[in-house]
């Protein structure tokens, strides 16, 4: 049993509060829960891509090398060549950059203009179905 103490806003003062092994686990997996839920795409790939980093650094060789193997099964060869291609060449862009960029491409399809033009699209409007000759009636009284 943990004992914590806090402000309560509920009753506007110092609480302490027993809290049991059971009901910390659930309270982290609502956490959980609630964190990943309010992050963005990006926000939730940068945090996975850095842990990812992270742990892989930390990772023997040897135990990298067999979780990698098991990752591509039987491209494994394939990626190795690939990135020993990459590894050998005069110029490099960086690869997680381009990686970054595929995850976002595409994803101006929810924005307000990608919307209108598919709008448009759908009515079969074009530029030749354009009549450019337009008068008001108010503005000819001028």
């Amino acid at each position: 049993m943990t004992q914590f103490e806090y402000y309560s806003h509920n009753k506007m003062s110092q609480v302490k509060n027993d809290f049991t092994p059971a009901l910390i686990k659930e309270l982290k997996s609502f956490l959980v829960e609630r964190v990943v839920d309010n992050m963005s795409t990006e926000d939730l790939v940068q945090y996975v891509t850095d842990d990812l980093d992270d742990m892989y650094k930390n990772m023997a060789d040897e135990e990298f090398l067999n979780d990698a193997k098991n990752y591509w099964d039987d491209g494994f060869e394939d990626v190795i060549e690939e990135i020993r291609e990459y590894a050998d060449c005069d110029f490099k862009k960086d690869r997680r950059d381009d990686f970054l960029d595929s995850l976002s491409e595409g994803k101006d399809l929810d924005d307000y203009g990608s919307k209108v033009d598919a709008l448009v699209d759908s009515m079969g409007v074009t530029d030749q179905d354009v009549y450019t000759k337009h008068r008001r009636k108010d503005l000819d009284l001028l």
